[in-house]
Protein backbone atom coordinates (compact mmCIF):
# COMPACT_ATOMS: atom_id res chain seq x y z
CA UNK A 1 0.00 0.00 0.00
CA UNK A 2 2.84 2.50 0.94
CA UNK A 3 4.43 1.17 -2.64
CA UNK A 4 0.82 2.66 -4.76
CA UNK A 5 0.75 5.45 -2.34
CA UNK A 6 4.08 7.17 -3.48
CA UNK A 7 4.21 6.16 -6.90
CA UNK A 8 0.58 7.97 -7.10
CA UNK A 9 0.48 10.69 -4.97
CA UNK A 10 4.20 11.66 -3.53
CA UNK A 11 6.49 10.89 -6.69
CA UNK A 12 3.31 13.42 -8.87
CA UNK A 13 3.41 15.71 -6.48
CA UNK A 14 6.84 16.46 -6.04
CA UNK A 15 7.33 16.47 -9.58
CA UNK A 16 4.74 19.54 -9.81
CA UNK A 17 5.65 21.17 -7.12
CA UNK A 18 9.48 20.49 -8.10
CA UNK A 19 8.02 22.13 -11.90
CA UNK A 20 6.45 25.61 -9.65
CA UNK A 21 9.91 26.08 -7.87
CA UNK A 22 11.44 25.77 -11.25
CA UNK A 23 8.95 28.14 -12.92
CA UNK A 24 9.54 30.87 -9.90
CA UNK A 25 13.41 30.50 -10.07
CA UNK A 26 12.97 31.26 -13.38
CA UNK A 27 10.89 34.23 -13.98
CA UNK A 28 11.33 35.95 -10.62
CA UNK A 29 14.60 37.64 -11.54
CA UNK A 30 13.25 39.12 -14.66
CA UNK A 31 9.55 40.08 -13.29
CA UNK A 32 9.44 43.99 -12.32
CA UNK A 33 7.06 44.26 -9.05
CA UNK A 34 8.22 47.55 -8.01
CA UNK A 35 5.28 49.51 -9.50
CA UNK A 36 2.48 46.87 -9.75
CA UNK A 37 1.07 47.95 -6.43
CA UNK A 38 -2.84 47.06 -6.05
CA UNK A 39 -3.25 46.50 -10.02
CA UNK A 40 -4.97 43.21 -10.14
CA UNK A 41 -4.16 42.93 -13.85
CA UNK A 42 -0.51 42.42 -12.63
CA UNK A 43 -1.08 40.20 -10.67
CA UNK A 44 -3.27 37.82 -13.02
CA UNK A 45 -0.95 37.66 -15.59
CA UNK A 46 1.64 36.94 -13.22
CA UNK A 47 0.25 34.15 -12.07
CA UNK A 48 -0.97 33.40 -15.48
CA UNK A 49 3.00 33.16 -16.39
CA UNK A 50 3.67 31.11 -14.15
CA UNK A 51 1.36 28.80 -14.81
CA UNK A 52 2.36 28.42 -18.16
CA UNK A 53 6.10 28.37 -17.44
CA UNK A 54 5.70 25.62 -14.98
CA UNK A 55 4.03 23.49 -17.83
CA UNK A 56 6.92 24.28 -20.09
CA UNK A 57 9.12 23.15 -17.44
CA UNK A 58 7.34 20.09 -16.71
CA UNK A 59 6.83 19.21 -20.37
CA UNK A 60 10.77 19.54 -20.73
CA UNK A 61 11.72 17.34 -17.66
CA UNK A 62 9.23 14.97 -17.85
CA UNK A 63 11.07 12.06 -20.20
CA UNK A 64 14.82 12.96 -18.50
CA UNK A 65 13.47 13.29 -14.85
CA UNK A 66 11.31 10.51 -14.66
CA UNK A 67 14.04 8.30 -15.88
CA UNK A 68 16.45 9.53 -13.13
CA UNK A 69 13.15 9.25 -10.94
CA UNK A 70 12.65 5.36 -11.90
CA UNK A 71 16.68 4.84 -11.57
CA UNK A 72 16.83 6.89 -8.08
CA UNK A 73 13.31 5.15 -7.02
CA UNK A 74 14.70 1.56 -7.92
CA UNK A 75 18.37 1.65 -6.58
CA UNK A 76 17.21 3.52 -3.31
CA UNK A 77 19.50 6.55 -4.42
CA UNK A 78 18.41 9.27 -1.85
CA UNK A 79 22.04 11.88 -2.10
CA UNK A 80 21.01 15.33 -2.03
CA UNK A 81 24.25 16.39 -3.60
CA UNK A 82 23.50 13.37 -6.43
CA UNK A 83 20.04 15.45 -7.05
CA UNK A 84 21.61 18.70 -7.02
CA UNK A 85 23.92 17.43 -9.62
CA UNK A 86 21.72 15.98 -11.86
CA UNK A 87 19.47 18.90 -11.71
CA UNK A 88 22.26 21.50 -12.52
CA UNK A 89 22.93 19.23 -15.39
CA UNK A 90 19.73 19.53 -16.80
CA UNK A 91 19.97 23.06 -16.52
CA UNK A 92 23.38 23.30 -18.44
CA UNK A 93 21.87 20.65 -21.15
CA UNK A 94 18.66 22.28 -21.25
CA UNK A 95 20.38 25.85 -21.66
CA UNK A 96 22.65 24.07 -24.57
CA UNK A 97 19.80 22.66 -26.05
CA UNK A 98 17.54 25.68 -26.42
CA UNK A 99 19.73 27.86 -27.65
CA UNK A 100 21.55 25.62 -30.33
CA UNK A 101 25.30 26.38 -30.50
CA UNK A 102 25.04 30.30 -29.11
CA UNK A 103 24.58 30.39 -25.44
CA UNK A 104 22.78 32.80 -24.12
CA UNK A 105 23.55 35.87 -22.37
CA UNK A 106 24.68 34.93 -18.77
CA UNK A 107 21.79 36.12 -17.05
CA UNK A 108 19.31 33.77 -18.62
CA UNK A 109 22.23 30.77 -18.36
CA UNK A 110 22.08 31.44 -14.83
CA UNK A 111 18.03 31.21 -14.47
CA UNK A 112 18.42 27.84 -16.15
CA UNK A 113 21.05 26.62 -13.97
CA UNK A 114 19.37 27.99 -10.71
CA UNK A 115 15.86 25.99 -12.26
CA UNK A 116 17.63 22.99 -12.48
CA UNK A 117 18.92 23.08 -9.10
CA UNK A 118 15.57 24.37 -7.41
CA UNK A 119 13.83 22.07 -9.21
CA UNK A 120 16.11 18.84 -8.06
CA UNK A 121 16.36 20.19 -4.25
CA UNK A 122 12.60 20.72 -4.09
CA UNK A 123 11.86 17.37 -5.82
CA UNK A 124 14.19 15.97 -3.35
CA UNK A 125 12.82 17.20 -0.19
CA UNK A 126 9.04 15.97 -1.71
CA UNK A 127 10.07 12.94 -2.73
CA UNK A 128 13.58 12.33 -3.52
CA UNK A 129 14.71 12.18 0.51
CA UNK A 130 12.84 8.83 0.64
CA UNK A 131 13.06 7.12 -2.64
CA UNK A 132 13.28 3.63 -2.50
CA UNK A 133 11.44 3.16 0.78
CA UNK A 134 8.60 1.53 -1.14
CA UNK A 135 10.73 -1.84 -1.07
CA UNK A 136 10.03 -4.31 2.16
CA UNK A 137 12.85 -5.38 3.85
CA UNK A 138 13.71 -7.86 5.57
CA UNK A 139 13.95 -8.11 9.03
CA UNK A 140 17.57 -8.73 10.67
CA UNK A 141 17.86 -12.06 12.07
CA UNK A 142 18.56 -11.59 15.70
CA UNK A 143 21.75 -12.20 16.89
CA UNK A 144 21.53 -14.91 19.26
CA UNK A 145 24.85 -16.78 21.14
CA UNK A 146 25.09 -20.58 20.85
CA UNK A 147 27.37 -22.70 22.84
CA UNK A 148 29.36 -24.98 20.63
CA UNK A 149 28.08 -28.66 20.41
CA UNK A 150 30.46 -31.23 21.02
Amino acid sequence: MRAVFRFLFVIPFGFIAACLAAAFALLSPFLDVGGAGVDPLFWIETGFGFTVQAGQVGSAALVPWGIFMAVTEVLALRSILLHAGAGALGGIAYAGMAYGGAMPQASVRTALVVAGLSFALVYWLVAGRRAGSWRERAPAAPVTSVPPVS
